[in-house]
Parts: C-alpha cells; sequence; structure tokens
C-alpha cells in the first residue's frame, strides 16, 4: 500500500553534519519544539527525524533517525549526521529522558 505524505522540510548534507531545513508553511513546529527544550546548554538533545527512504531496494516508505540537535538558526536545525540527502523530512519529533514527545 502506497501512502502520499506531505513533506514538512528537507534534509541537506552539511560537511560533517546534516541541516534539516523546515518549509516556512511549519515553521511554527520549530519554535514548539525549541520552547520544550530545557535552559541548561550542557544539556543533550535528541531528535527523532521521520523521513522518506530514497533507497530504492527497500520497500519501505520512509526511515526513522534518531540523531542530536546542534543548533537551530531561524528554521533550520543542524543536527549530528544523517544517512541522507535531499530526502523529505516528513514529522520530527524531540526526544526527552527516553520517551518521544507526542507533538512538538
Amino acid at each position: 500500500m502506497r501512502i502520499n505524505l506531505e513533506p514538512i522540510g528537507i534534509i541537506k548534507k552539511a560537511g560533517k553534519c546534516s541541516e534539516i531545513l523546515i518549509y516556512s508553511d511549519f515553521e511554527q513546529l520549530v519554535k514548539n519544539m525549541m520552547s520544550k527544550l530545557s535552559k541548561n546548554d550542557n544539556d543533550q538533545h535528541s531528535l527523532v527525524i521521520i523521513h522518506k527512504n530514497k533507497d530504492l531496494n527497500d520497500l519501505h516508505q520512509v526511515r526513522v533517525t534518531k540523531t542530536h540537535l546542534i543548533d537551530r538558526v531561524g528554521n533550520i536545525l543542524r543536527v549530528g549526521k544523517i544517512d541522507a540527502n535531499d530526502d523529505s523530512v516528513i514529522d520530527v519529533r524531540l526526544e526527552c529522558n527516553g520517551l518521544i514527545t507526542g507533538e512538538v
């Protein structure tokens, strides 16, 4: 079964890390997520990224990747390296104490 999903952004490789560009229509998602982060800069924040799978040999339409948040500039999230480039982002979730948030 094929499901059509609207992307909220795109993943781009950026040297030793990756950048997730969140489309302006979904910029509120980034603001909501940032408001839930701890104010302590020493905390490591993990993100769960659901993105389109471009591997044609794999029957799965999506991939789930866990990575850490490095920083944010506007609607661009700089994260640890993700094995994806030009993949459409379907969802971004914040992981807090081993639990994935229900709504970001």
